[in-house]
């Protein structure tokens, strides 16, 4: 299939592309449009993909939280929102864009494509929103679920593995907030190793108790670990003593 008015849209191999996603479009202009940045519209006068974008958006937000509400029906809404959150995450859709080949054949004009347009995140992200709701609208839901579920899957793992989906500062600081009204500290107590290769320890307190200790190859990886054990402590430990005032 041909298309007139510019050079690269021509060359597209739309059949290789969808051969790499397993899906057959009927309407292959459909696929064309999904695949066109917004500066195409105005440097070649193409219809860009912002509405599949649009609808493409809503697509892979309804699919992955249906997917987490499945996979973990004791979760609350604030977990479920951090997970579908992380893995429709710009980075996530970007880097599934690149894995299944969409980023190469994203149209862009001369303009955007010779100052990095196509490792921007962001394009590639729109463009695989923009391919989804291209396939919802010429195949179905179910077809794009399938595809959506495929394509994430590495996100979808990469969200279940417990210390890569936790945010444990976030909920620690929402618990002990909402509980004892103040913030935890949290305090660098050791550092070992060359300066190229550091281990932090952390401490984590709560009105002067230590709640938790976490070590890592950051600081930012130890507070998560020491946030991790003073939410189990808070938990579990029954006789665990938080002085009202100091």
């Amino acid at each position: 299939m041909r298309y007139k008015n510019w050079n690269r849209v021509e060359q597209l191999d739309l059949e290789r592309l969808q051969k790499q996603l397993n899906i057959r479009f009927q309407d292959e202009a459909m696929l064309l449009r999904a695949l066109t940045h917004r500066s195409m519209e105005a440097e070649q006068r193409l219809p860009s993909n912002e509405r599949l974008e649009f609808l493409g958006d809503a697509v892979v937000g309804l699919v992955i939280g249906e997917t987490y509400y499945q996979l973990f029906p004791d979760a609350n809404e604030g977990t479920l929102a951090k997970l579908r959150a992380f893995t429709v995450s710009e980075a996530r859709l970007s880097a599934a864009a690149r894995q299944c080949g969409i980023a190469e054949f994203v149209l862009l004009s001369p303009t955007v494509e010779n100052t990095g347009g196509r490792a921007r995140n962001s394009i590639l992200s729109d463009a695989f929103e923009a391919v989804v709701g291209a396939v919802y609208l010429d195949q179905g839901l179910t077809v794009a679920a399938e595809l959506v579920r495929r394509l994430l899957a590495p996100a979808i793992a990469e969200a279940q593995n417990d210390t890569l989906r936790g945010d444990y500062k976030s909920a620690l600081q929402e618990h002990v907030q909402s509980t004892f009204q103040v913030l935890p500290q949290y305090k660098t107590i050791q550092e070992t190793g060359q300066d190229h290769d550091k281990t932090f320890l952390v401490e984590v307190y709560l009105r002067g108790v230590a709640l938790g200790t976490g070590s890592g190859k950051s600081k930012k990886e130890a507070e998560q670990l020491a946030a991790r054990e003073a939410i189990k402590a808070l938990i579990d430990n029954t006789t665990l003593e938080i002085p009202v005032d100091i």
